[in-house]
């Protein structure tokens, strides 16, 4: 596979802003993996799962993203410095669908297969499409807060800049939800980049609506600090608040309370699914076009369970399944070297015999 000068050359071209970290296995195909952003840790998640599957082939996986949110040049440019290294593979997680079809269907052109993850791309030029339904996953949100609300009551949704694909979907099946509620007052969508444009849009929200009473935050940074701002005005007891993923902060605000239920969607499963089927393209084999994962809902009542426990915490299960795997691969070890060791006693009882019959 195309490994050679492939790091430095990397490095070189994103001296420019954007970042890299490259994992190296024996042998196999070098896979580029370019993110929204390096600000999340959520696709952590999605990096790891990669990782899982391409250790098992062997290859090079190349994580990247910019360092900025919303950057859609910068990961234009990645995908064109890609391309130029001549990548085998690339997963593409899209800050925007219109801007990277271009660049999608030029490494498609190349040869190089791109399966894009989380949110899609405006062309059909591409190998492949996993991620969760955003629209189901957002109707979902919201009829798990209109639930806890009981029906009725003021609601807002905290969501990211227009234009991401995965949040905007999320957005339009919760709004879809929340219209098919008479009792839901809903208010215009709070949007902003991070968790400190979530953090003001909220305290505004709740100057202006002392009456509030729920929140469907559609990403990790608006959910926390959407949190940030109903901590801060006192109404973790007034304000029932759900939302997508599970970070360590959100996960560690729904044990206390302030998040009442995550959406969990399956960022693991994700990057090794990717992996998998950039793997199979390249030796031909055909690869569903589309793949859409589970989302679980999370609660206190049922964060615990076993099931649960593994899609909250998608990393410790992959170290678990390589510890086993090298526990096994260290039993495989030593039962090889019991079987030598035992043969080689039996040539040594062997040779004795033929000595004393000579004798």
């Amino acid at each position: 596979m195309k490994k050679a000068g492939l790091f430095l050359g990397v490095c070189a071209m994103l001296a420019g802003g954007a970042a890299t970290t490259v994992y190296a296995a024996d042998d196999g195909p070098t896979i580029q993996m370019i993110v929204m952003s390096l600000n999340s840790e959520y696709w952590l998640n999605v990096q790891a799962g990669a990782e899982a599957e391409l250790a098992k082939s062997g290859g090079e996986l190349i994580y990247t993203g910019p360092s900025l949110d919303g950057d859609i040049q910068g990961q234009v440019d990645l995908m064109q410095n890609a391309i130029s290294s001549g990548v085998d593979g690339i997963i593409l997680i899209p800050v925007d669908s219109e801007g990277l079809a271009p660049s999608v269907e030029q490494a498609e052109d190349a040869g190089i297969p791109v399966v894009v993850v989380d949110g899609p791309v405006d062309t059909d030029n591409v190998t492949s499409y996993i991620a969760t339904d955003n629209e189901a996953g957002g109707r979902l949100a919201m009829e798990t807060l209109m639930d806890l609300m009981g029906g009725e009551g003021k609601a807002v949704i905290v969501n990211a800049l227009a234009g991401i694909p995965s949040n905007d979907g999320r957005g339009a099946g919760a709004e879809e939800a929340a219209a098919e509620n008479s009792g839901i007052e809903l208010l215009e969508t709070l949007r902003g980049a991070d968790q400190a444009a979530a953090l003001q849009n909220v305290e505004n929200v709740l100057t202006a609506n002392s009456d509030l009473k729920g929140i469907f935050s559609a990403y990790d940074r608006g959910a926390i600090g959407a949190s940030q701002a109903v901590i801060n005005a006192g109404f973790q007891d007034q304000v029932y608040q759900v939302a997508f993923d599970a970070t360590a902060d959100e996960i560690q605000y729904l044990e206390d309370g302030v998040i009442d239920a995550l959406i969990v969607q399956q960022p693991y499963e994700m990057g090794r699914l990717a992996v998998e089927y950039i793997n199979k393209a390249l030796n031909g084999e055909e690869v569903p076009a589309e793949t859409a994962t589970d989302v679980v809902v999370v609660t206190k009542d049922n964060m615990d369970d076993p099931d649960i426990q593994a899609v909250l915490y998608p990393l410790e299960q992959g170290e678990e399944t390589e510890a086993a795997g090298t526990a096994e691969d260290a039993a495989e070890s030593t039962e090889t070297e019991d079987t030598e060791t035992t043969k080689d006693s039996e040539e040594v009882s062997e040779d004795t015999e033929t000595t004393e019959t000579e004798e």
